[in-house]
């Protein structure tokens, strides 16, 4: 059971996206690993260096402000399992996406976490 990636989490609107990739892409010194489309959310997910990037209208992106932070982790079953008994409140159950598997954890200390398993091999 291991965390295999932290990401810090932005959230924007559509129309801040490029000036906002382009931001993180300096402070970071990478170009930009990755752009995706999730229409089912109704949001683009860029990536860059340690930063997630979630731009979609404020009426979405509103809804996913509370998450603080991405886990990329070697297990999510194992995690979900352990959490609870160190003190963690599980706040939504794993589901699947076509990108792999999360959940959203609230620790104790109040940092709300998206836990994420991909599905692609690593």
């Amino acid at each position: 059971m291991r965390i295999l990636k932290k990401s810090f989490r932005r959230h924007v609107e559509s129309s801040r996206l490029g000036e906002t990739v382009a931001f993180y892409e300096r402070l970071e010194g990478v170009a930009c690993e990755r752009r995706i489309r999730i229409e089912q959310a109704g949001i683009d997910v860029a990536l860059v260096g340690d930063f997630i990037i979630l731009a979609g209208p404020e009426t979405v992106i509103s809804t996913l402000r509370g998450v603080q932070a991405t886990f990329t982790v070697d297990s999510l079953d194992e995690f979900v399992a352990a959490l609870p008994a160190q003190g963690a409140e599980l706040m939504s159950a794993p589901k699947s996406s076509a990108a792999g598997r999360n959940a959203t954890v609230r620790h104790p200390d109040g940092l709300v976490v998206e836990y994420y398993e991909s599905s692609s091999p690593r």
